[in-house]
């Protein structure tokens, strides 16, 4: 079957919304064993718990065989935080060792990916995320009206074969522009792609064809990168262009795009409701 004809894609349904959610998500749930809340996974850090800290950690050096002992907030002994105690874990090791330029990057590279994990599993609870400066913000697939994650699934199973294994965002800026980019895992400090959709299209005026539409166009910025020729930066190439109107729907979301998508902006920077 070709994927790129309407035939054998999603259909509209009565309300003009592309049904785009055939597809049935794999289940990934399984015995998995949740860590205690009381030592990191090599038992050799040791964690307790304070209900008057909420956005700071500390570590006392030499309790357990030269091991450290690290102080949390109360809300981080909850199961959703084990990832981030183990960064925890790893800072206190670091931090109680000889304080050499590497090490004080390690250190530091540490503490932030703690943070930014920290404020991921916040996220992902619906509450807001602990205020800093220079932290990257966390992801948020779940709007007001849509979810990119849904979208981003049907697009990449659809058209790349479920191949692609980059994650989606509702962008912080205000501006019009959707992008892509690549960020480090917190807790894996692995890279992957990232891509962050405009806040105009989650709006009640925008279908899903549209939204569909741009995660199909940032997803085939990650498939075709950046060419450089002859000193110039060319994005949206021959290639792109061309793979770009395969989309069943790139009429329909084009023309969106240009007409809404403006008026959207607009009531966003005067903070009224999309």
């Amino acid at each position: 079957m070709n994927p790129f004809e309407k035939s054998v894609l999603p259909s509209m349904s009565p309300d003009g919304q592309m049904d785009l959610f055939g597809y049935v998500a794999a289940d990934n749930r399984s015995g998995v064993v949740i860590p205690s809340p009381d030592c990191s996974l090599n038992g050799l850090v040791h964690f307790k718990y304070s209900p008057l800290m909420k956005k700071s950690i500390r570590c006392k050096g030499g309790v357990l065989f030269g091991h450290p002992e690290v102080l949390l907030p109360a809300y981080m002994k909850a199961p959703e935080f084990a990832d981030a105690r183990e960064l925890a874990a790893e800072w206190a090791e670091h931090a109680v060792r000889r304080k050499t330029q590497k090490n004080k990057a390690i250190i530091k590279d540490l503490v932030n990916r703690f943070w930014q994990a920290v404020d991921q599993i916040f996220s992902d609870k619906g509450e807001a995320p602990l205020a800093s400066k220079g932290r990257l913000p966390p992801i948020r697939p779940q709007g007001v009206h849509h979810n990119l994650t849904d979208v981003l699934a049907a697009i990449n199973n659809t058209y790349f074969g479920g191949s692609l294994t980059c994650r989606i965002t509702w962008s912080n800026r205000v501006g019009g522009l959707s992008f892509h980019s690549v960020r480090r895992d917190p807790v894996t400090g692995e890279n992957f792609h990232l891509i962050s959709i405009s806040r105009g299209y989650d709006a009640a005026n925008c279908p899903l064809y549209a939204i569909a539409g741009v995660v199909y166009h940032e997803c085939l910025h990650i498939v075709i990168p950046v060419e450089e020729r002859q000193g110039r930066r060319v994005v949206h190439g021959r290639e792109f262009r061309q793979r770009e109107k395969r989309y069943i729907y790139y009429d329909e979301w084009i023309k969106w795009h240009k007409e809404v998508l403006p008026r959207n902006i607009r009531a966003m920077r005067h903070h009224k409701t999309l």
